[in-house]
C-alpha cells in the first residue's frame, strides 16, 4: 500500500510542473524535489524523507548516481574541510567537543524499485586524496538510465545539526540550515559526474530544479526559505507547524527558524521605484526595446532580529535598491519573492546568499556613514544573479560569480550612496559614527587589495587548489573586480553593461563557463580579449608599466671634425660655446623611456598611452603596444619636458605598481610625497588585509 500511494504521488509531481511550464516551454527544470522535514529542537536534529526525479537530458547511458552530503564536511577532523582548516595559514574552523555536525542516509530506494542502501559507497573524486571524507556517496543503479529517461529516488535521512560553521547550523534558538539534504551532482555529458567534496574554499554547484519543502517546527519558531510559502498548517497536539515552500528554476533550497525573529513583508513596486526617464536611458544604452527592461513587482521579506529594528527601513531601502538596479541592468528578477535574513550575532551566519534568500548582518550602532548593512545587502542579492541564475560551476570557477557580483556590488553602491567610510571601532566604541573617516570606491578599494595576490595564483582556478584562502579570496573577489573594471575602462561603460547584460540573458537558468563569458566579450564589443583573460585570468602574472626613464637635454653644438665645401674643419669647444650663445632659440631633445616590469603584456588591438608634457604646456601623445620589454620615445621641441606619464587616465587599474607610471624631469619635495602615499597605501592595504580574517 505505502509503494503505491508513493507511486500517485510521484505521478503528480511529475504532471504538476507541465501546468506550471506551460508558459515557458523552453524552460523545464530537470531535477524534481519533494521534500518532508522535522526540527527536533532539543536534541538538534534533522528528520527528512525527499523524493528527486532526475532526467537523464544527456546522450550518455549512466549506471551510477552520485549526491552530496555536505554536512558530513562537519563531522570529524578527518574531513577535508576540517584537514584543509587546519593546513591553513588565515582561515582557522574549530569545531568544539559536542557540536559536531553529520548526515546519515537512512534508505535510498528506486520508488516502485530496488532498494539501493546497500551499494552506497563514499567516494573521494579531488586531489589530493582525502580518503576518509564522507561528503560525497554513489549508488549503483541497477540497469544504466538511458538518454531521456526519468529515474525516481526516495531517500530517508536524518542530519545532526552542528553548532554554527560554515554559515549552517545552530545558535542558541537561532537555526540556518543549508547544504542540509542529499543532493545531486552534475551529470556532464560526455565526462561523468562532477560532484566535488566539501572544501574549505569552495561553493557549490546545482542542476537547477523546482522543490516542494515541507518544514516542520515547534509552534513558537518563524521560519523564512527560498521560494514562497504556499501554505501552513498547524498541528495543535504537537505544538508544531508546518510551513509549504515552493520554487522552480533554482538549484538550491536553505531556510532558516528562530523564535526571536520580527518578520516583516512590504513590496517592491516597479513602477514608484523606476521612472520613465531611468527606463528609456538604460534602453537607449542596451538597445532594447521598453517592454524588455520593465521591472516586476516583488515581495520583500525581512526576518530581522528585535535588537536591529531600528534598521528596518535601511534594509528595505537598500534591498529596494538591489533589486532595482541589478533588474534594470542585468536583467529584471524573475521570481515572485527576495527574502532578507538578519542572522543573530555571533551567530556566524551573515553574508550567505542561496536562491532567493539571502542573509545580511549588522551591529546595534552602525553609522549611516559606513554601508553596512547596505553593501552587504546589495552584494548577497547580487549573488542571486551571479550565482543563482547563471550557475557556474563554483568550484571550479569561483570568479564567474564573486568577480562579477564584487564589480557589480560596487558599480551599484555608488550609482545609488557614492562613497562608504572605512568602519572604524576602537575598544569597542565605533568612532565612525563620530568623525569623518576616509572615504572611498568599492573599486579602489578592491584595487588595493587584489594587486598584491597575483603572483600567487591565477584567478581562473579550480578553488581548493589556491595557495591559501587568501589567495584564494583575493584573486576570485577583489583581482577579478579590477580586471573587470579594468576591462570596462578599455571597452566603455557602455559596452562593459552591454556585455553583462548580454552574458546574463544569454546564460540565464543556465551554467556559464569562463569561455562563454570570453566569448560575450568578444561579441558585444566587436574586438578580440581573448588575449586580455589569458594574461590577467587564466595566469598569475603581475601587470606593471611605468615610465624608467626621462632624459630633457639641451642641444648643442657638436664638437669634431666635420667636411664642408669639400675641406676638414674642427669645431672646437670655445667655437661650439660661441655658436650656442647666438642660438636665439634653443631646441631640447628629450628621451623617454617606457618599459613593462611585470610579466604580463597587452595584445589585441590595445595599446598604453604615453603623453610627455613640456614646460610651455605643450603635450606630446604617444602608444606603445607594450609587448617588447621596453620602448623610447624622442622629441626635439623647444623647451625641456616636465614629466611623462604612462596610462594617464588611469585605465588599468590592475597595473600593480602605479608609482612608476609617471616621472617628473626635475626632482622635487613632492617625490617624498609620493613616497609617503606608497608608504600610507601598504599600511592601508595591510590593515584591511588583516580586518577580513578577524
Amino acid at each position: 500500500m505505502r509503494i503505491k500511494i508513493i507511486h500517485i504521488l510521484i505521478s503528480i509531481f511529475l504532471m504538476h510542473p507541465l501546468i506550471l511550464y506551460s508558459q515557458d516551454k523552453k524552460l523545464i527544470d530537470k531535477v524534481k524535489y519533494e521534500i518532508w522535514v522535522e526540527l527536533d529542537h532539543q536534541n538538534r536534529m534533522l528528520y527528512g524523507r525527499e523524493i528527486i526525479s532526475w532526467l537523464n537530458d544527456t546522450e550518455d547511458e549512466i549506471s551510477d548516481f552520485w549526491f552530496h552530503l555536505y554536512w558530513n564536511a562537519f563531522k570529524n577532523e578527518k574531513s577535508a574541510v576540517l584537514e584543509e582548516s587546519r593546513e591553513e595559514q588565515f582561515y582557522r574552523i574549530k569545531v568544539k567537543d559536542g557540536e559536531w555536525g553529520w548526515i546519515d542516509v537512512r534508505n535510498i530506494r528506486i520508488v516502485d524499485g530496488a532498494d539501493l542502501t546497500p551499494t552506497i559507497q563514499f567516494v573521494s573524486p579531488d586531489e589530493p586524496k582525502r580518503i576518509d571524507d564522507q561528503t560525497v556517496i554513489k549508488v549503483i543503479l541497477p540497469k544504466p538510465l538511458k538518454p531521456g529517461e526519468w529515474i525516481n529516488f526516495e531517500i530517508i535521512f536524518e542530519a545532526k545539526i552542528p553548532r554554527t560553521v560554515l554559515r549552517a547550523g545552530y545558535y542558541h534558538n537561532a537555526y540556518f540550515i543549508a547544504q542540509w539534504f542529499p543532493k545531486p551532482g552534475v551529470y556532464e555529458e560526455g565526462k561523468g559526474w562532477n560532484c566535488h567534496q566539501y572544501h574549505l574554499t569552495s561553493e557549490f554547484y546545482a542542476d537547477f530544479a523546482e522543490f516542494k519543502v515541507h518544514i516542520t517546527v515547534p509552534q513558537e519558531f518563524v521560519v523564512g526559505a527560498s521560494g514562497k510559502l504556499i501554505s501552513l498548517k498547524e498541528n495543535k497536539e504537537k505544538g508544531t507547524v508546518t510551513y509549504i515552500y515552493w520554487q522552480n528554476h533554482i538549484h538550491d533550497f536553505a531556510w532558516t527558524a528562530d523564535p526571536d525573529y520580527i518578520k516583516i513583508e512590504r513590496l517592491f513596486i516597479a513602477d514608484k521605484e523606476v521612472s520613465k526617464e531611468e527606463y528609456r536611458e538604460v534602453a537607449k544604452i542596451l538597445n532594447l526595446p521598453l517592454e524588455d527592461i520593465k521591472l516586476k513587482d516583488v515581495k520583500m521579506i525581512l526576518l530581522i532580529n528585535p535588537e536591529h529594528k531600528n534598521q528596518i527601513e535601511r534594509h528595505f531601502k537598500a534591498l529596494r535598491i538591489a533589486i532595482k538596479y541589478h533588474g534594470l541592468w542585468y536583467g529584471p528578477y524573475p521570481y515572485e519573492t527576495i527574502t532578507m535574513v538578519d542572522p543573530p550575532f555571533r551567530s556566524r551566519c551573515g553574508g550567505m546568499e542561496y536562491p532567493t534568500l539571502f542573509t545580511a548582518g549588522t551591529r546595534i550602532f552602525q553609522s549611516k556613514k559606513v554601508l553596512s548593512p547596505e553593501g552587504v545587502i546589495v552584494h548577497e542579492f547580487g549573488h542571486g544573479y551571479w550565482y543563482g541564475m547563471c550557475a557556474n560551476n563554483e568550484f571550479e570557477e569561483a570568479w564567474l560569480d564573486e568577480g562579477i557580483n564584487t564589480y557589480s556590488t560596487g558599480k551599484i553602491l555608488a550609482k545609488a550612496y557614492g562613497p562608504s567610510s572605512f568602519f572604524i571601532r576602537i575598544g569597542g566604541i565605533p568612532y565612525t559614527r563620530y568623525i569623518d573617516s576616509v572615504k572611498y570606491y568599492d573599486f579602489q578599494l578592491d584595487r588595493i587589495l587584489g594587486i598584491q595576490i597575483v603572483k600567487f595564483d591565477p584567478i581562473v582556478k579550480k578553488s581548493w587548489k589556491f595557495y591559501n584562502s587568501a589567495s584564494y579570496g583575493l584573486n576570485v573577489y577583489q583581482r577579478a573586480s579590477t580586471c573587470l573594471h579594468t576591462l570596462e575602462r578599455l571597452l566603455g561603460e557602455d559596452i562593459m553593461l552591454k556585455v553583462l547584460r548580454t552574458f546574463h540573458m544569454k546564460y540565464r537558468f543556465k551554467h556559464p563557463n569562463t569561455q562563454d563569458f570570453i566569448s560575450v566579450v568578444n561579441e558585444v564589443s566587436g574586438r578580440d580579449m581573448r588575449w586580455f583573460f589569458n594574461e590577467l585570468f587564466f595566469k598569475a602574472n603581475e601587470f606593471d608599466y611605468g615610465v624608467s626613464s626621462l632624459i630633457s637635454k639641451k642641444i648643442k653644438t657638436a664638437r669634431g671634425v666635420f667636411d664642408k665645401n669639400g675641406k676638414k674643419e674642427e669645431i672646437t669647444s670655445k667655437m661650439a660655446k660661441e655658436i650656442d650663445k647666438k642660438i636665439k632659440e634653443p631646441r631640447y631633445l628629450t628621451i623617454v623611456k617606457v618599459k613593462r616590469f611585470g610579466e604580463a603584456k597587452l595584445g589585441g588591438d590595445v595599446k598604453l598611452k604615453v603623453k610627455v608634457v613640456f614646460e610651455d604646456g605643450t603635450e606630446e601623445i604617444k602608444y606603445w603596444d607594450g609587448k617588447s620589454r621596453w620602448n623610447e620615445f624622442r622629441f626635439i621641441k623647444k623647451t625641456k619636458a616636465k614629466y611623462a606619464v604612462i596610462d594617464p587616465e588611469n585605465i588599468f587599474l590592475i597595473d600593480s605598481n602605479i608609482t612608476n607610471n609617471s616621472l617628473k624631469l626635475k626632482p622635487s619635495r613632492k617625490g617624498a610625497l609620493r613616497w609617503s602615499n606608497k608608504v600610507l597605501f601598504w599600511i592601508q592595504n595591510f590593515l584591511q588585509y588583516v580586518s577580513i580574517f578577524s
